[in-house]
């Protein structure tokens, strides 16, 4: 039996509903995770919202980033205020997260504490047009080159330890990233113009997933998972499926991430946390 074959079980009020049947994919997760438990709540304004791989949540502020457990208690707080706004961050690594800087093209990496580890100042190291960066599984940080159209992985020196050809001459256009991600193995590099173009460990440019005017995804189990309009949906690059996955409560909701059966809804002036 395939090992992506998983037993779900929902969580409903306070008794626990086993599903007789068998879940094969997170698409299959969209249609039976239909009820929600409520865990905690945390009154905050945050710009952003994350979660990693052990379900401890992020939200990120202007100038600051909690961490909250799988049941969204408040665990620790960052907070930088002289590189200005962060603009995104990265939980792909949880001993090394990372926090970006877009105003100072500048990157700080995290302990699992919160603790600044090493930082990367893009202008120092040479680079002028910075406008997608990703942390790495093996501590280095990925990020797009606009000026000689190639996506590099530099170490924590500032050297550059891996790089792709030029894609403006392999895509015949050249990219304008927003975002990117490391997953499973794979780099996902998302144009809102061109889709999701996926690259293996080394650089090399695979594929482009044709799913366009993205801002932020995540990707569980090969597939694509983003908000809109109120609800999670789930992109299949092979089928090209897309199954959506209704909210608990969609007032003043602005962004919802999940990770195996935890769920960070982002409001107006709080975050709520579920499980399912």
């Amino acid at each position: 039996m395939s090992s992506q074959l998983t037993v779900f079980s929902l969580r409903l009020n306070a008794k626990t509903v086993v599903l007789s049947g068998i879940c094969l994919s997170l698409l299959v997760v969209f249609v039976c995770a239909t009820s929600f438990s409520f865990v905690n709540s945390y009154d905050t304004k945050a710009n952003s919202l994350a979660v990693d791989n052990f379900q401890s949540f992020y939200s990120a502020a202007d100038n600051s980033v909690l961490k909250f457990s799988s049941d969204g208690k408040f665990v620790c707080r960052y907070e930088e205020f002289k590189y200005g706004k962060i603009g995104m961050i990265d939980v792909g690594n949880p001993m090394k997260m990372m926090v970006y800087y877009p105003d100072f093209s500048t990157v700080v990496t995290l302990d699992k504490f919160l603790s600044p580890l090493i930082t990367y100042n893009f202008f120092e190291l040479g680079y002028q047009n910075i406008t997608a960066v990703a942390s790495s599984t093996d501590g280095r940080i990925w990020f797009y080159d606009n000026i000689d159209f190639k996506l590099k992985k530099i170490d924590e020196t500032g050297k550059v330890f891996l790089e792709s050809q030029q894609l403006n001459v392999l895509l015949e256009q050249a990219p304008n990233p927003n975002f990117m991600k490391e997953r499973d193995n794979k780099v996902y590099m998302n144009d809102p113009s061109l889709g999701i173009l996926v690259f293996d460990l080394f650089g090399s440019y695979s594929k482009t997933i044709p799913l366009k005017g993205l801002k932020r995804f995540q990707v569980l189990q090969d597939e694509i998972v983003y908000f809109e309009n109120g609800q999670l949906n789930a992109y299949n690059p092979t089928t090209l499926d897309v199954k959506s996955l209704a909210l608990p409560d969609t007032i003043d909701v602005s962004l919802a991430v999940l990770e195996k059966n935890r769920l960070g809804v982002m409001r107006k002036e709080r975050i709520d946390f579920y499980k399912y």
